[in-house]
C-alpha cells in the first residue's frame, strides 16, 4: 500500500507540479501582460502629458491671439475714430469751399458789375472830355477873339487918347 500510496502521491504531487508549472506560466504570463500594460500605461501618460504640454501650448497661443485680437480691435477702433474725424473735416472742408465758391460767384459777379459801370464811366468821362474839348476850343476861340477885341479896344484908346491929348494941347496952349 504504501507504493500505492506514494505513487498517488507522486501522481497529485506530479499534477499540483504541472498545475503549478501552469499557475507559474500563467503568474509569468498575467505578469508579462502587466508589464506591457504598465509600458502601455507609461506610454499613455507621456502621451496624455504630451497632448497636456500641447494644451498647454495651444492655450497660450490662443490667448497670445486673443491679446493680438484684442489689440486689432483697439486700432480698428482707432483707425474708425480716425475716419470719422477725417470724414467730419472732409465735409467741414467741402462745405467751406461752398461757401468760397459762393464768395468767389458773389466777387466774380461783382467785378463784371465794376467793369461794366467802369466801361460806362470810360465813356461819360471821354464824352465830358469830347465836351470840355469842344468848350475849350470854343472857349479859346472866344478868349482869342475877347484879346483882338482888347487889343483892338486898347489900340484905339491909345489912338482916342493920343487924339485927346492932342486936343488938349491944342485947346489950352
Amino acid at each position: 500500500m504504501s507504493a500505492q500510496v506514494l505513487e498517488k502521491i507522486l501522481s497529485i504531487v506530479t499534477d499540483i507540479q504541472k498545475e503549478l508549472q501552469d499557475v507559474r506560466e500563467e503568474q509569468r504570463a498575467i505578469r508579462e501582460e502587466q508589464r506591457a500594460i504598465r509600458e502601455e500605461q507609461m506610454a499613455i501618460r507621456e502621451e496624455h502629458k504630451t497632448f497636456r504640454e500641447e494644451i498647454n501650448s495651444l492655450r497660450e497661443e490662443m490667448n497670445a491671439f486673443r491679446k493680438e485680437q484684442q489689440f486689432i480691435r483697439e486700432e480698428q477702433q482707432a483707425l474708425k475714430n480716425g475716419q470719422k474725424e477725417l470724414y467730419d473735416l472732409m465735409n467741414a472742408l467741402l462745405h467751406r469751399q461752398e461757401e468760397t465758391d459762393a464768395k468767389l460767384e458773389s466777387l466774380t459777379m461783382d467785378v463784371h458789375h465794376m467793369r461794366g459801370e467802369m466801361t460806362a464811366m470810360k465813356q461819360e468821362i471821354h464824352a465830358l472830355n469830347e465836351k470840355i474839348d469842344s468848350h475849350y476850343e470854343q472857349f479859346n476861340e472866344r478868349l482869342n477873339n475877347l484879346q483882338l477885341d482888347v487889343d483892338f479896344t486898347v489900340h484905339k484908346t491909345t489912338m482916342t487918347e493920343r487924339e485927346l491929348f492932342k486936343m488938349r494941347n491944342r485947346l489950352f496952349s
